[in-house]
Formats: C-alpha cells, structure tokens, sequence
C-alpha cells in the first residue's frame, strides 16, 4: 500500500492544553492538537482529522485508537476535562504521559453518510497522523475493538511503522455471526434513512450491538426484563441500550458506520495463509505485550 507523504503542520500555532485547562505549563504533560489533512483520494471522507498528542516528543510513541464511539482525546480532551480512556492513559495510569508520548486520532467519517472508510482506509488516515504530528520512528498501538482492526490494518500495510500491537476485544477477521450482525443493523440505518428517521435508525443499530457486548446472564443479573405495559412500542429494561444507542449519535451520523459493521477485513495474520502476514515469527515477536491492562481497562474502549 502506497502512502501519500503530507508535509509536517506547523506545530507553533497548534493548541496547547495542559490537565488544569487550557495554557502550557512546566508541570504537568502538554496536549497539542492537530488538523491532519487526509491522504487527497480519501477526501470524500473529509478534508482533515483531529489529532492529539500528549507528552514529550522525546519520549517512546504510543497510538490509543479506541472502538467506533471514540475520538481523538483518550486521556485529556482540548477544554481540558479528562478523555474516553482516562482511567488507563494519564498521570500516574498504565501509560502515563511522563513516560510516553500518547497520539490520539479521529476516525475519518463522510458526513453525509454516502460511504464508509475500510480499516485499511483509516489506517492510511493514521499514518498520515504519524507523519503531521512528526513522528518518524514506529509506534507502539494501543488499540480496542475498531481501533484495534485499524491498528492492525495499518501493521499489515506498513509493518516498520509499528514497534508493538497491543489488541483488545478485536480479531484479525469478522466472524460468520457478526457479519450477518452487522448486515442486519445496517439495514435497520438504510431503512431508518429512507423513511427520515436516519437518527433514531442509528440508535436502534448501536443498541443492537450493545447486545453482543453483555452475556445473557449478565443482562438477567442487572435487569428484571419485560415490557412495563401493553403498548407494543413501549420501552423495557434494560434502558442503558437506549441510553447508549442515543449516545452514539453524538459521534456517527447515519450511514458513516465504518465497513467492520459490513464485511471489512482488517488484516490477514495467519502466516499459513499469508507469507508476509503481520504474524510471521519476526512480527510476533515484535509485538510483544507493551503493558499489563488495568481491570477495568475495557469499560470505555467501545
């Protein structure tokens, strides 16, 4: 895969955000945000992505790419309250900013909702990241559920950018079960487009997900189950689907679900398959395990 080469940002005019808000400060680990322009053929999905990066330059590059509801601040966001992943990046966490220098990145989204970039396409996106922000040696990725596929992704394209994998609640390729999953919330989002209701499509679509994330038993633990009423389209427990499918509107907009809800393949990684897979023996071990992940560290990866 070919990798269109931007020129550096200017970083004396980026934003500079410390932990007690905005403005620099000696003490504490700076966040510099970035507007990375998109590799030229991609710009159907936008002209730039936010990008964030926290710490001294001088220190070992780390990429945290959560799942689709993320974005681009995991420990500290610009207005200076903490990110998506703040109970495992930050000060004095598994990955402390002091000892590492933590890139976060947007996912690229066609606002329009006419198409979805592929694993393969964020993980271009990424690089073009790497390169803005100025980082020129491999970086270790930190990355969960959809950010891990495009982690992965990018260590099959161009496997002397990254130093280390570390992959959370991701596999190298959808299963059978989550690609007629993923299928059937598409259409719910297709449909819920053509009738006007794009929006509440994308929740009912997000809901569906939260289902293969809790077990059955889970789900009879928390909740009592059961429809309050009699009206066919009344609510029932357990409300946090609802919750989190309204959520995510926040962050997708109908139709810009990324190709693993379809059938995108992020990476071949079985050597017997692929010669030249991100798994052969020099990779493997390449990719040791960076860090030991706190307990509750995949709460907020999705």
């Amino acid at each position: 895969m070919e990798l269109s080469v931007l020129p550096c940002l200017d970083t004396s005019n980026a934003q500079e955000v410390t932990s007690e808000g905005r403005g620099p400060s000696t003490s504490r680990p700076l966040l510099t945000v970035f507007d990375v322009p998109v590799p030229p053929d991609l710009r159907r999905f936008g002209d730039t992505v936010r990008a964030s990066a926290l710490g001294n330059p001088s220190n070992p590059p780390i990429v945290v790419l959560g799942g689709i509801s993320a974005n681009g601040f995991p420990s500290l966001t610009p207005e200076g309250s903490a990110g998506w992943w703040s109970n495992l990046i930050g000060q004095g966490q598994s990955i402390d900013p002091r000892g590492f220098y933590i890139v976060g990145v947007d996912f690229a989204a066609d606002d329009s909702g006419t198409s979805a970039p592929t694993t393969a396409e964020q993980a271009r996106v990424l690089a073009a990241a790497l390169d803005s922000i100025g980082i020129d040696r491999p970086a270790a990725i930190l990355g969960a559920s959809y950010g891990a596929m495009v982690g992965l992704a990018l260590a099959e394209a161009e496997p002397d950018r990254v130093s280390r994998l570390v992959i959370v609640s991701a596999a190298e390729r959808p299963h059978p079960t989550s690609t007629a999953a993923r299928e059937l919330q598409r259409r719910v989002v297709a449909l819920g487009q053509a009738a006007g209701c794009g929006e509440e499509a994308l929740s009912i679509a997000r809901g569906l997900a939260m289902l293969t994330y809790r077990t059955p038993a889970e789900f009879q633990e928390r909740f009592e189950g059961g429809i309050a009423d009699d009206g066919v389209l009344s609510g029932s427990e357990p409300g946090p689907i609802y919750a989190r499918g309204t959520g995510f509107l926040l962050s997708y907009v109908p139709g810009s679900l990324p190709e693993p809800f379809g059938l995108d393949r992020p990476a071949r990684c079985r050597p017997d398959e692929d010669p030249g897979a991100v798994s052969d023996h020099r990779r493997r071990k390449r990719s040791a395990c960076l860090c030991r992940t706190a307990p509750d560290a995949g709460r907020a990866a999705r």
